[in-house]
């Protein structure tokens, strides 16, 4: 007798995956507003618990869609936007690692950058929870998501502007690395919309 595997839904997991994701940034926007609290340095550690999480549940789809024969989609598309989520969450937890390592705090560029962030995060996870049966309103909110990546831009380049007005070269060296990997994920976030939207226009 044939033993049949229950049928996988790829949406569900790449939902999954971006919840973890914006859990990650949640708790880099944290760590960020809370320096001189107590629990300051617990959101830290949240944000790397939350990126072990993630690579897991990246595990988890990968394995599923190399067992799996047929898909939604191309499988190219869920494995790309897929990598495109874990490097989010990646960049976070690397955000807090070089925070640690060069001893600096959050500023406040650093909080307006992150929370630029985590608005682009609350739409992509609105995009991508309506791909399977809403996929005009995931549209839109990707949209949105990259529409933020270009006021991240801006921020980025006005914290620069600010940054550079300081003599003290050694902290600029050190903001100016972790500003670069802010506004990096941004840029990952956005190329992660346009996998979602090639992907809704596939079907």
């Amino acid at each position: 007798m044939k033993i049949f595997r229950k049928k996988v839904n790829f949406f569900e997991l790449l939902c999954k995956q971006c919840e973890i994701m914006c859990r990650g940034i949640d708790a880099l926007y944290k760590y960020c507003q809370s320096v001189g609290q107590p629990d300051h340095e617990s959101f830290g550690d949240e944000v790397i618990k939350i990126e072990d999480e993630g690579d897991m549940m990246r595990r988890v789809l990968v394995d599923e869609l190399n067992r799996t024969f047929i898909t939604p989609m191309e499988r190219n598309d869920i494995f790309d936007l897929s990598r495109q989520l874990d490097d989010v969450l990646d960049y976070a937890k690397t955000t807090v690692d070089e925070m640690r390592l060069f001893k600096i705090e959050p500023n406040d560029d650093m909080i307006d950058l992150v929370g630029i962030l985590s608005d682009i995060a609350e739409h992509m996870q609105k995009a991508v929870v309506n791909m399977e049966k809403h996929k005009y309103i995931a549209k839109d909110e990707a949209v949105k998501a990259k529409s933020l990546e270009n006021k991240m831009g801006a921020r980025y380049y006005k914290a620069l502007a600010t940054l550079f007005e300081s003599d003290d070269f050694k902290s600029v060296f050190k903001y100016r690395e972790v500003y670069r990997h802010l506004n990096t994920t941004a840029d990952v976030a956005d190329e992660a919309m346009d996998y979602l939207m090639d992907i809704l226009n596939s079907f």
